[in-house]
């Protein structure tokens, strides 16, 4: 059993600019998603900060973020209450939201001015130190590109294997694997809550936040289109995100990391 686990994963739509009508903002497209109201909706008063919608479904937080140029639907996991690196663990959960998604886009979701969409999922394993990041990243790496690396640090290899769409005619897909270490940072702030009428009227002292450092290796999969002249209609944007998933889970697999779940999964329910 591999210990790699999905950190999120996310569908991305870029209109052209400029746009003949402007998007819907993210909570009218989660609205429309998924037919309900998000937990969260964050509009900004300037038009060039990205509005949010996100809400929880299952074992995932989904969220709509729209801006200028782009349409992103996320999949992250939950936040845990400790100083962790939160992983997804139900992954066929994961790969059958961004099926879900890539299927509403087909009935006319955003308006038909999008030129290229894209897939993208990030793969995690926590590791102890920079030598043991490396180790699993060669380890899932083809010996056909010769990678060696030891205790060196914050390594990052990438390649593009472009090849054409088995979709649509004369649409060129990028399918782009990037390998690197990464240290993230998790910070946790408790927040006093509550009291009583006795308690002291001093301000309380603000809550240190807890801060933990990790280490990790990580393989980000991102499969999009080359833009074309002419915008892509909704069934093309569908088709064409259907392949890209497609094509991030069979490269998943030749690699070597296998994660469960991440393949013939069903929509979610």
């Amino acid at each position: 059993m591999s210990d790699w686990k999905a950190l999120g994963g996310r569908v991305s739509l870029f209109p052209v600019a400029p746009t003949l009508a402007p998007p819907p903002s993210a909570l009218d497209l989660y609205r429309r998603a998924w037919g309900g109201d998000p937990d969260i909706f964050q509009k900004q008063p300037n038009p060039l900060v990205p509005t949010v919608a996100q809400a929880r479904r299952g074992h995932l937080m989904a969220g709509c973020i729209v801006q200028p140029g782009r349409i992103d639907f996320t999949f992250t996991p939950p936040t845990l209450p400790d100083a962790a690196v939160n992983l997804i663990e139900e992954t066929g959960e994961l790969h059958a939201e961004l099926l879900y998604v890539t299927d509403v886009i087909s009935r006319q979701l955003v308006p038909n001015s999008v030129v290229r969409v894209a897939v993208n999922v990030q793969f995690f394993s926590l590791q102890a130190s920079f030598a043991e990041a490396n180790k699993a990243l060669t380890a899932v790496i083809p010996g056909r590109y010769g990678v060696k690396v030891a205790d060196e640090e914050d390594f990052v290899f990438q390649i593009n294997s472009p090849y054409p769409s088995q979709r649509i005619k004369d649409i060129r897909m990028n399918s782009l694997v990037k390998w690197s270490v990464d240290r993230l940072q998790v910070f946790t702030l408790s927040v006093p809550v509550g009291g009583s009428a006795s308690a002291s009227t001093a301000t309380p002292a603000p809550a240190k936040p807890q801060t933990a450092n990790f280490i990790g290796a990580s393989i980000t999969l991102d499969n999009n289109n080359v833009p074309g002249e002419k915008p892509l209609s909704s069934g093309d944007q569908s088709s064409l995100l259907s392949e890209a998933l497609s094509s991030a889970a069979q490269t998943q697999q030749e690699i070597g990391l296998n994660v469960e779940g991440f393949k013939n999964a069903s929509l979610f329910q």
